[in-house]
């Protein structure tokens, strides 16, 4: 009898450790990289989003300010073939 309970329990502790195997497989296979692949596309999505936002403004103001903390970058349009003033 005891042989049998130890049988059982040896049993039921390998299918649980077998589950719990199977389930990081498939998280580390299947579903992490499902996540990675959503966030990599959402921020590709965002920094396309804002890029364009930046040359509309640029076509339809000339310039565009960016401002981070204490800092101000103007971006403007650069044609090449125009010389440039420089004062």
């Amino acid at each position: 009898m005891k042989e049998r309970n130890l049988y059982r329990t040896l049993f039921i502790l390998t299918s649980l450790v077998l589950v719990v195997l199977i389930i990081i497989v498939v998280y580390a296979f299947l579903i992490k990289p499902k996540i990675q692949g959503y966030v990599v596309n959402k921020q590709i999505e965002a920094s396309d989003f804002i890029i364009g936002t930046i040359f509309n403004q640029i076509q339809q103001q000339g310039y565009v300010q960016l401002t981070y903390s204490n800092q101000t970058l103007v971006l403007i349009p650069y044609n090449p073939q125009q010389p440039t003033k420089w004062r």
